[in-house]
């Protein structure tokens, strides 16, 4: 399967991150400035964790696409055939793509996240589109950083990761229970 990235790219080069926004469907309005700070909020209160410690620059991108995108992308490599919220692409797991040395920084991966089913979620929720897609953009960024929450431990650790990073973008920690 092959994606191509037509949309409207944004990038924005901070202190040490270079985070990539491309929206690729047209349904959901995509704050890609919000986006890249809500990105980098997440990376670095998350890497202040000692076990989860990332030196150097960091670069991620994010990508917004439709219910059908995301549903392929589940299939063909979660072997799931249905709609999710976020996936996430971790390139520090996949043993044929390495850096050389010389580089001073880590490619994360991608996240790919539904704005449709974003959207729904908003609703199902009683919040605004914008908090959701942050609330996604934060749950990727984790996952990219290898927070998981397959078990229960995993779980607690990754959820109130998540609710240090929102309160901190001042999304309070009652909003995603």
């Amino acid at each position: 399967m092959v994606i191509r990235l037509r949309g409207r790219k944004k990038e924005k080069r901070g202190k040490s991150f270079l985070i990539s926004v491309v929206n690729l469907q047209n349904k959901v309005k995509i704050n890609k400035k919000y986006i890249q700070r809500v990105a980098e909020k997440a990376i670095s209160l998350a890497a202040e964790d000692s076990r989860k410690l990332w030196q150097g620059k960091s670069e991620a991108g994010i990508i917004f696409v439709n219910n059908n995108c995301i549903k392929r992308l589940n299939r063909r490599y979660r072997r799931v055939n249905q709609i999710t919220d976020v996936i996430a692409f971790p390139m520090r797991q996949r043993r044929e793509f390495i850096l050389p040395r010389h580089l001073s920084f880590s490619i994360l991966g991608d996240v790919f996240i539904s704005a449709d089913r974003a959207k729904v979620q908003a609703r199902e929720f009683g919040h605004s589109i914008k908090k959701e897609i942050a609330i996604l953009t934060v749950h990727g960024i984790l996952h990219l950083l290898s927070y998981d929450h397959a078990k229960k431990k995993e779980a607690l650790t990754m959820r109130s990761k998540e609710n240090e990073i929102l309160s901190a973008l001042g999304i309070g920690e009652n909003e995603i229970g």
